[in-house]
């Protein structure tokens, strides 16, 4: 069973990396470097925020659930799983931009879009839509750069969504506790 899905894993990323649309290529390195580090997430949540469209409180959830998403994708998972990147060895693996020195399961980059997405969708519903697409369209370009399999941004997407709604119990948890808590 396992070498069926790495051998689907293999294809896919194949199958993606050869039907590319070249004239994406600028749009998927950009989606991709804006994505390095959730910082994008973060300053989209500020700006939201600042503008009044998002509480404070909920700019605050959306920190610790990327943050919360890094460290378990990035620290702890990556370096536990050791997974080459698909390049690793095949000199003839086409990539666009950079090459990555960090391991490649899960992918960092999703698990802090996924997480981010999972945050605002559920505080701005409104734009639910959007933010799922952003998370999907970060994803997928990790595999279009040929820097990820599709199992690994499958894996980052998950990563994402458990630690934000984690993040979310957690500080809900406390903002109920705030409320019953008399002062002093």
């Amino acid at each position: 069973m396992t070498d069926h899905l790495i051998s689907l894993d293999y294809f896919l990323r194949a199958w993606v990396v050869t039907h590319r649309v070249h004239a994406l290529d600028g749009v998927m390195w950009t989606l991709s470097a804006v994505g390095r580090g959730g910082l994008v997430w973060l300053l989209i949540g500020a700006g939201l925020a600042v503008w009044g469209r998002l509480r404070w409180r909920d700019f605050a959830r959306l920190v610790l659930a990327v943050l919360m998403a890094a460290l378990v994708a990035n620290q702890i998972l990556k370096p536990a799983i050791q997974r080459e990147r698909p390049f690793v060895g095949r000199p003839e693996v086409p990539v666009i931009g950079g090459l990555p020195s960090d391991e490649s399961f899960p992918s960092g980059h999703a698990a802090n879009a996924f997480a981010s997405a999972f945050v605002l969708a559920r505080m701005l519903p409104g734009g639910c839509v959007f933010w799922w697409l952003l998370a999907f369209a970060t994803a997928y370009s990790r595999v279009y750069l040929g820097v990820h399999y599709p199992s690994d941004v499958i894996g980052g997407g998950l990563v994402g969504v458990a630690c934000a709604a984690l993040a979310l119990r957690v500080t809900r948890q406390y903002d109920a506790d705030a409320r019953v808590r008399p002062p002093g």
